[in-house]
């Protein structure tokens, strides 16, 4: 089919289908997790991933990235003297490896010290230790990850995903089941699970890298190409290439990961000076990253997959200075983020405190959720504009406007948390994210042909109507069914939702199929 034809819809549908996958795993496995540890402990067990976060910067992100984007920038040029991807892959895992075996030891010899000094939790410190040995696999995959980006290949990115997530959920499943002895052993299994989980997608990816280069260099051979690509490959100075773009890209991905790890930290504290207890102010932030943000990040499983491939793709236009295709990319980023973007608002506002009570038997998960709702379409929109405006090699403007939009949240959770309670870092989630969408949409202004009308007025106002008419549907259904019944019912309520809002994106042509061919 001509629809399957297009590298990055295909790549996108293939991540897309493995993130749902996975964050349908990992939602239910949050549940299974908030009844096992309980609201305190959950938030204690989240507090490890700012310090997950900064060393995968370190040792994955920025490398990752830079493996794809190179990658993508040589597709086009292989026969021109540049470098294979299979030598950028080479160079980024030595680098990465090296990096994340160094990280490992020094969280790994001092947990403690982390835990009081940064985390301002002390009882964190045997987790650290235990997430520590993590690093080399996840480097590992990170490295791989990025070489199938870049070539926009996506299945096996995917199959690692899947693979890590059941690994993950079936080990810590099986341990608290039939090993289980209390709370604080249910919190050390759940992060030997990750540990687990990345031991597995690793060796999948090792796995299938191996099958891959063997059926390539089978085709080589069998082409008579061999030696001639390889006397081309030694004119580019790989090395030098990737470790230029890793630094830059890693000193901004780690400023941000800082500044988010600062965030992470300092919401306990803050709730604690607006008067809530220690325990009370960790159940607050156990709540909102462990059971309200997975509902909200959800549905971003289809505009992360987008990112990660339009990053390769758009490097490879811009290398080829076919701005037509960028133009094109950029209008099709904003234009379905947007539509998704008003869907997951209508549904999270309708139905929001229905989720929190229904899958965490929690009204505070419920209010955030609907608060949050807002935040969707600029969450979306801006996760694909900093990944054109990184393959467009512009990655200084993305982070001076990350770093902005932190800041402000910072400053809403510093100065205002105090004060006006958890709702004002909500309030202040909103403000960056729209500050940051924005800035990046106006940057990009000359690529994006807008169309109100079909971007935002007729699918609002479909949508309203729909909202409207479900919600009063689902109650009408609940008093016919039993409670047992409540989770299903809700579910089928929003996959109609869902079918009736593409059929009149399509009749009213806000959307059409052929946006999707490769032209």
């Amino acid at each position: 089919m001509k629809f399957f034809q297009n590298k990055l819809i295909k790549g996108t549908i293939i991540l897309t289908i493995a993130g749902i996958i996975t964050r349908i795993i990992g939602f239910f496995y949050r549940v299974f997790l908030a009844g096992l540890l309980g609201s305190e402990l959950l938030g204690i067990y989240q507090l490890v991933f700012p310090v997950y976060g900064i060393c995968f910067t370190i040792y994955g992100a920025g490398i990752q990235t830079a493996i794809s984007q190179i990658t993508g920038t040589v597709m086009p040029k292989k026969n021109q003297g540049y470098a294979s991807p299979l030598k950028i892959l080479v160079s980024g895992m030595a680098l990465a490896l090296s990096l994340s075996i160094l990280l490992m030891a020094l969280v790994y010899s001092s947990p403690g010290w982390i835990a009081e000094k940064i985390l301002l939790e002390k009882s964190c410190a045997p987790y650290l230790k235990i997430m520590a040995l993590l690093f080399p696999f996840c480097s590992i995959s990170a490295c791989i990850s990025g070489y199938y980006y870049g070539i926009q290949n996506a299945s096996v990115p995917a199959g690692s995903q899947i693979i890590e997530q059941l690994s993950r959920v079936l080990f810590v499943y099986l341990m608290c089941t039939f090993a289980g002895s209390g709370k604080e052993f249910n919190a050390i299994v759940a992060v030997c699970g990750l540990v687990t989980g990345e031991i597995c997608g690793c060796i999948f990816s090792i796995v299938r890298l191996f099958i891959s280069l063997h059926q390539t260099e089978s085709t080589k051979t069998s082409t008579g190409r061999t030696r001639s690509l390889h006397h081309a490959r030694g004119k580019h100075p790989v090395f030098k290439t990737l470790l230029s773009l890793s630094v830059i890209l890693t000193t901004t991905k780690l400023i941000v990961s800082l500044l988010h790890s600062a965030e992470a930290v300092f919401i306990p504290a803050a709730l604690q000076k607006y008067g809530c207890s220690p325990a009370d102010a960790l159940s607050i932030y156990g709540i909102l990253s462990g059971m309200a943000m997975p509902f909200i990040l959800f549905p971003s499983a289809i505009s992360n997959s987008f990112a990660v491939m339009l990053l390769p793709s758009i490097a490879q236009a811009q290398a080829e200075k076919n701005f037509a295709k960028i133009r094109k990319s950029v209008t099709f980023a904003t234009k379905y983020n947007l539509l998704i973007g008003w869907l997951c608002i209508c549904i999270f506002i309708v139905f929001g405190d229905e989720m929190g009570t229904l899958f965490f038997h929690n009204t505070d998960a419920g209010s955030y959720i609907v608060i949050l709702s807002w935040l969707c379409p600029f969450l979306y929109v801006s996760t694909a504009f900093t990944s054109i405006i990184n393959g467009m090699g512009h990655t200084q403007f993305t982070f001076i406007i990350t770093v902005l939009s932190l800041t402000l949240k910072i400053y809403f959770l510093v100065a205002l948390v105090p004060v006006y309670g958890i709702k004002a870092y909500l309030a202040g989630m909103l403000a960056s994210q729209v500050i940051m969408a924005v800035m990046e949409g106006f940057y990009l202004k000359n690529y994006i042909a807008p169309d109100s009308l079909h971007w935002i007025i007729l699918p609002c106002l479909f949508l309203a109507f729909a909202g409207s008419m479900s919600y009063k549907a689902y109650n009408a259904l609940l008093m016919v069914i039993p409670f047992t019944l409540k989770i299903p019912a809700l579910f089928l309520i929003c996959v109609i939702i869902i079918v009736c809002y593409i059929v009149f994106l399509l009749a009213s042509k806000c959307i059409s199929r052929e946006e999707f061919a490769n032209k």
